[in-house]
């Protein structure tokens, strides 16, 4: 669908409901506009408020996973500027295909990054709505996420750069049916991503299941409801924060946080400290599981060390801190499930099916290896342990085998990151260690089904 004349598209935008207003502020207003249904809408009613108008910058990211399609997307939000007189920053990936969720959203990020720092905006809008609240809401829940989790995507919210994200139609209540009805009424067209009809993603399995019957199984209304309780986890998640940081439990200049102060205190507030902590050193959304045994040992005044996400945390002294000096896993071999992350390692298996496309991308070398893999494994023979005096593997592309160490040092993997990296096994042979090729007697001639894909969570490497 062709978007209408300017004249004719202003005249529907401009008949749109209000949103609410902005948080304070007279700087520009980033929108994350991708094209489609919610971002087309979410532009067209903040463009309706002229006084609202001139400030409104927009941001899109190609992620170039769809080939010619993701172009189109590109052009029909740059024509939809033009004729909305909205000025309109465009960025892109630049691998093309396939990849995983977490490594587009740090694309993304890292392009708002630098539109931020171009344009000087401190609020980013962008297009969530009440179903995204309830499907954020059951995938946390499934990973025993915590408070900050399930409270997420929250109305504003502020990020350690300074910058707020604002999601208004979350804040006015609107669901997607409501949104499609709304731009159909007015005549205002969206491109469609025929992805998000894929059962690939979780996201998209669970939204389907919701569009089969979710309204006659939890009754009319329940994305309001799923939305309220949000509200209400994410006022007692700050309500905790605060009175951590009462306690004098923030970290400090060197990374650390002082925990003594927490000894006999309840759990939910240690474990929120631990969250605000591990989000310090880039580790969000760490299940509960991997927590307990530091919670259990700052509670009791004890000193404890455990991995989360790829971290190494000790706490001694009263003091909770990322270990640095070499430390590590230990050789006891873990098993490593496919479709659940592994909050100590910080890996994730999943199987998957590679087609033409990402193979192509794979091929080009267009998917860096410091975060994601596809490799040939039994998934039933994967395990995981920390590196042992004389690991040594042949990673794709490498004439021969080196030494673990020597590979990493080669990659220029600072020593602190080294000694926290996970060492992937399958049938007890090393198949892949993050920041490196996988190895060569693991990797795939062509596009398979059933492929093993290895991504790492852990905080960025280098």
């Amino acid at each position: 669908m062709s978007l209408p004349n300017p004249v004719a598209l202003r005249a529907a935008a401009s008949r749109l409901p209000r949103l609410p207003v902005p948080p304070e502020g007279n700087g520009p207003v980033a929108v994350a506009v991708s094209g489609g249904a919610d971002s087309v809408y979410l532009l067209c009613a903040l463009w309706a408020d002229p006084t609202l108008r001139p400030r409104l910058r927009v941001l899109h990211f190609d992620h170039r996973v769809r080939g010619e399609a993701s172009a189109e997307d590109a052009r029909f939000v740059s024509a939809l500027c033009t004729a909305l007189d909205v000025p309109c920053a465009q960025g892109r990936r630049e691998a093309q295909g396939a990849a995983t969720e977490a490594g587009l959203r740090s694309a993304r990020d890292a392009f708002f990054a630098r539109q931020r720092q171009a344009i000087g905006f401190e609020v980013l809008c962008t297009a969530h709505h009440l179903d995204d609240v309830v499907e954020n809401a059951l995938l946390r829940l499934a990973r025993g996420a915590g408070l900050a989790g399930l409270a997420a995507p929250r109305v504003l919210q502020s990020f350690r750069d300074g910058h707020r994200r604002w999601r208004p139609l979350i804040e006015a209540g609107l669901p997607k049916a409501a949104l499609l009805a709304t731009l159909r009424s007015a005549g205002i067209p969206w491109r469609e991503d025929a992805t998000n009809l894929l059962p690939v993603a979780a996201r998209n399995r669970i939204r389907a299941w919701l569009a089969g019957g979710g309204e006659i199984a939890l009754g009319p209304g329940y994305a309001e409801g799923f939305a309220r309780s949000a509200r209400i986890i994410g006022e007692a998640q700050s309500a905790l924060l605060l009175w951590a940081r009462e306690l004098g439990c923030a970290v400090a200049n060197d990374g650390s946080m002082p925990v003594g102060a927490l000894k006999g205190r309840p759990s939910a507030l240690i474990q929120e400290c631990l969250r605000e902590f591990l989000y310090h050193h880039g580790v969000s959304d760490a299940g509960s599981k991997s927590l307990e045994p530091l919670t259990a040992a700052i509670g009791s005044g004890a000193e404890a060390q455990s991995a989360v996400r790829g971290l190494v945390l000790r706490v001694k002294g009263g003091d909770l801190a990322v270990l640095r000096e070499p430390s590590a896993y230990g050789q006891v071999e873990r098993s490593l499930r496919p479709g659940v992350a592994d909050d100590e390692s910080g890996l994730l298996a999943e199987i998957v099916d590679v087609d033409e496309t990402l193979w192509a991308s794979l091929s080009r070398g267009d998917i860096s290896p410091a975060r994601e893999v596809y490799l040939v494994a039994p998934p039933t023979t994967l395990a995981w342990r920390g590196r042992a005096d004389g690991d040594r593997y042949q990673p794709l592309g490498s004439p021969g085998s080196a030494k673990l160490s020597d590979l990493l040092i080669n990659r220029k993997i600072p020593a602190e990151q080294r000694e926290a990296l996970p060492v992937v096994l399958s049938a007890g042979s090393i198949v892949w260690v993050p920041g490196i090729p996988p190895a060569a007697s693991a990797r795939l001639d062509g596009p398979t089904r059933g492929a093993l894909r290895l991504t790492w969570l852990g905080p960025c490497l280098g």
